[in-house]
């Protein structure tokens, strides 16, 4: 399990409400219909959760969810092959792109574009996310 510790601390020390909730392993192992998921995402599940950092800058889903299930893919094909885990409460989602070895990338409401981030993987995003670097 990657460590997460730094995470958990500073949720527990905050005076932000962040309000998580951990998913049991069986509802995190849920995610495995679209494929091998990287390994951080699922500890993140299972060890901080899903919600909302610091009230509003950043929503972490219980699960993945398909781009199509929030955007219009008709004029947007090519955001069919994006899984979102979190988006910025302003309409900009980010996920993994699983046909690019799960690449974290970012669909922008404005005009719907997919652009790379520059995270490595998906802890090193969370913990970006809880610094409010992002």
């Amino acid at each position: 399990m990657e460590n997460y510790s730094k995470i958990l601390e500073e949720i527990a020390q905050s005076s932000i409400n962040h309000g998580f909730r951990k998913l049991s392993k069986s509802k995190v192992d849920e995610n495995l219909i679209y494929g091998d998921i990287p390994q951080d995402y699922r500890d993140f599940l299972m060890e901080v959760g899903f919600g909302s950092v610091a009230d509003g800058y950043f929503m972490f889903y219980g699960g993945l969810i398909e781009a199509e299930e929030i955007y219009d893919v008709a004029n947007n094909p090519e955001i069919k092959k994006v899984l979102l885990f979190g988006d910025n409460f302003s309409g900009d989602a980010i996920g993994f792109l699983p046909t690019e070895n799960w690449s974290i990338v970012e669909i922008w409401h404005e005009d719907l574009t997919i652009f790379p981030r520059e995270e490595k993987n998906f802890l090193e995003f969370a913990r970006k996310v809880f610094a409010k670097e992002i």
